[in-house]
Protein backbone atom coordinates (compact mmCIF):
# COMPACT_ATOMS: atom_id res chain seq x y z
CA UNK A 1 0.00 0.00 0.00
CA UNK A 2 2.53 2.33 0.84
CA UNK A 3 5.06 1.77 -2.15
CA UNK A 4 1.61 2.45 -4.48
CA UNK A 5 1.18 5.92 -2.87
CA UNK A 6 4.84 6.42 -3.11
CA UNK A 7 4.72 5.74 -6.91
CA UNK A 8 1.51 7.86 -7.47
CA UNK A 9 3.09 10.69 -5.77
CA UNK A 10 6.10 10.11 -7.83
CA UNK A 11 4.50 10.18 -10.75
CA UNK A 12 2.67 13.64 -9.99
CA UNK A 13 6.12 15.20 -9.16
CA UNK A 14 7.34 13.88 -12.40
CA UNK A 15 3.79 14.99 -14.49
CA UNK A 16 4.02 18.64 -12.82
CA UNK A 17 7.54 18.82 -13.79
CA UNK A 18 6.67 18.46 -17.19
CA UNK A 19 4.15 20.43 -18.10
CA UNK A 20 5.84 23.55 -16.43
CA UNK A 21 8.55 22.74 -18.71
CA UNK A 22 6.37 22.78 -21.18
CA UNK A 23 4.67 25.81 -19.92
CA UNK A 24 7.89 28.06 -19.88
CA UNK A 25 9.36 27.15 -23.07
CA UNK A 26 10.36 29.84 -25.82
CA UNK A 27 7.75 28.92 -28.04
CA UNK A 28 5.07 30.87 -25.80
CA UNK A 29 7.04 33.89 -25.55
CA UNK A 30 5.96 37.23 -27.22
CA UNK A 31 8.05 40.01 -28.16
CA UNK A 32 9.75 40.71 -31.67
CA UNK A 33 12.72 42.59 -31.75
CA UNK A 34 12.61 43.79 -35.14
CA UNK A 35 9.52 46.37 -34.70
CA UNK A 36 10.49 49.95 -33.92
CA UNK A 37 8.45 53.12 -33.16
CA UNK A 38 9.03 56.00 -34.78
CA UNK A 39 9.84 59.46 -33.22
CA UNK A 40 6.75 61.58 -31.71
CA UNK A 41 4.41 58.20 -31.55
CA UNK A 42 2.18 56.64 -28.88
CA UNK A 43 2.65 53.27 -30.30
CA UNK A 44 4.02 51.21 -33.00
CA UNK A 45 1.15 49.87 -35.12
CA UNK A 46 0.03 46.36 -34.19
CA UNK A 47 2.48 45.88 -31.62
CA UNK A 48 3.94 42.16 -30.87
CA UNK A 49 1.88 38.98 -31.48
CA UNK A 50 -0.91 39.83 -29.23
CA UNK A 51 -1.85 42.90 -30.99
CA UNK A 52 -1.18 44.95 -27.67
CA UNK A 53 0.66 48.20 -28.45
CA UNK A 54 3.69 49.44 -27.20
CA UNK A 55 3.57 52.43 -24.77
CA UNK A 56 6.32 55.09 -24.49
CA UNK A 57 7.91 56.54 -20.90
CA UNK A 58 6.35 59.39 -19.31
CA UNK A 59 6.10 62.52 -20.60
CA UNK A 60 6.29 66.15 -18.36
CA UNK A 61 2.88 66.88 -18.93
CA UNK A 62 0.29 68.03 -15.84
CA UNK A 63 -2.65 67.00 -13.86
CA UNK A 64 -4.97 69.55 -13.42
CA UNK A 65 -6.84 69.86 -10.06
CA UNK A 66 -9.81 67.22 -10.69
CA UNK A 67 -12.87 68.64 -8.58
CA UNK A 68 -13.54 70.83 -5.31
CA UNK A 69 -11.45 69.07 -2.82
CA UNK A 70 -8.24 69.00 -4.69
CA UNK A 71 -4.81 70.26 -3.37
CA UNK A 72 -2.27 70.55 -5.97
CA UNK A 73 1.70 70.77 -4.77
CA UNK A 74 3.91 72.23 -6.90
CA UNK A 75 7.91 71.72 -6.98
CA UNK A 76 8.10 68.02 -6.89
CA UNK A 77 10.07 66.05 -9.05
CA UNK A 78 7.75 63.93 -10.83
CA UNK A 79 6.45 63.48 -14.45
CA UNK A 80 3.49 65.86 -13.57
CA UNK A 81 1.35 66.98 -11.05
CA UNK A 82 0.55 65.08 -8.05
CA UNK A 83 -2.87 65.78 -6.78
CA UNK A 84 -3.82 64.87 -2.67
CA UNK A 85 -7.31 64.63 -1.86
CA UNK A 86 -7.81 65.64 1.55
CA UNK A 87 -11.15 64.24 2.01
CA UNK A 88 -10.20 60.77 0.89
CA UNK A 89 -8.01 60.35 4.12
CA UNK A 90 -10.12 62.28 6.28
CA UNK A 91 -12.59 59.90 5.14
CA UNK A 92 -10.13 57.02 5.91
CA UNK A 93 -9.74 58.01 9.50
CA UNK A 94 -13.41 58.77 10.09
CA UNK A 95 -14.22 55.22 8.79
CA UNK A 96 -11.40 53.74 11.11
CA UNK A 97 -12.87 55.49 14.00
CA UNK A 98 -16.35 54.52 13.56
CA UNK A 99 -16.08 50.62 12.68
CA UNK A 100 -13.91 50.75 16.24
CA UNK A 101 -17.02 52.76 18.18
CA UNK A 102 -19.22 49.73 16.41
CA UNK A 103 -17.18 46.97 17.62
CA UNK A 104 -16.91 48.45 20.85
CA UNK A 105 -21.26 49.32 21.01
CA UNK A 106 -21.80 45.51 20.33
CA UNK A 107 -18.63 44.13 22.21
CA UNK A 108 -20.34 46.14 25.51
CA UNK A 109 -24.29 46.30 24.78
CA UNK A 110 -23.91 42.39 23.46
CA UNK A 111 -23.15 40.99 26.72
CA UNK A 112 -24.64 43.58 28.76
CA UNK A 113 -27.96 43.06 27.82
CA UNK A 114 -28.11 39.25 28.20
CA UNK A 115 -26.25 40.05 31.86
CA UNK A 116 -30.09 42.23 32.28
CA UNK A 117 -31.57 39.66 30.74
CA UNK A 118 -30.31 37.25 33.29
CA UNK A 119 -30.77 39.42 36.49
CA UNK A 120 -34.59 39.78 34.89
CA UNK A 121 -34.89 35.75 35.10
CA UNK A 122 -33.65 36.34 39.52
CA UNK A 123 -35.94 39.06 39.99
CA UNK A 124 -33.56 41.96 40.26
CA UNK A 125 -34.82 45.51 40.64
CA UNK A 126 -32.05 47.47 38.25
CA UNK A 127 -32.96 44.30 35.58
CA UNK A 128 -34.57 46.45 33.09
CA UNK A 129 -32.03 49.52 32.88
CA UNK A 130 -29.07 46.96 32.09
CA UNK A 131 -31.84 45.29 29.38
CA UNK A 132 -32.20 49.04 28.36
CA UNK A 133 -28.02 50.13 28.18
CA UNK A 134 -27.17 47.09 26.55
CA UNK A 135 -29.70 47.48 23.74
CA UNK A 136 -28.65 51.23 23.46
CA UNK A 137 -24.85 50.13 23.19
CA UNK A 138 -25.62 47.87 20.46
CA UNK A 139 -28.18 50.73 18.72
CA UNK A 140 -25.62 53.17 18.78
CA UNK A 141 -22.64 50.83 17.73
CA UNK A 142 -24.56 49.77 14.83
CA UNK A 143 -25.56 53.28 13.94
CA UNK A 144 -22.02 54.99 14.10
CA UNK A 145 -20.64 54.66 10.80
CA UNK A 146 -24.15 54.79 8.89
CA UNK A 147 -24.17 58.63 11.23
CA UNK A 148 -20.38 59.42 10.19
CA UNK A 149 -20.83 58.61 6.39
CA UNK A 150 -23.89 60.63 6.14
CA UNK A 151 -22.24 63.62 7.79
CA UNK A 152 -18.91 63.39 5.75
CA UNK A 153 -21.48 62.95 2.35
CA UNK A 154 -23.22 66.07 3.77
CA UNK A 155 -19.86 68.02 4.23
CA UNK A 156 -19.15 67.15 0.68
CA UNK A 157 -22.19 68.04 -1.19
CA UNK A 158 -22.05 71.64 0.82
CA UNK A 159 -18.56 71.74 -0.45
CA UNK A 160 -17.12 72.46 3.14
CA UNK A 161 -13.66 71.03 2.12
CA UNK A 162 -12.79 72.91 -0.76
Amino acid sequence: MRSTLTTIARLGVLAAFVVGLSVSSPAFAQGNSSQTTQPGSEFSGSGPVGGAPQLKGAGNSTIGPQGQDATEIRGVNTAGTVRVNNLANLEALLNIIANGLEILGIAWGGPTMIWGFMHMAAGTQDALKRVLKGAAGVTGGLATPGAINWLVASARDANLFS
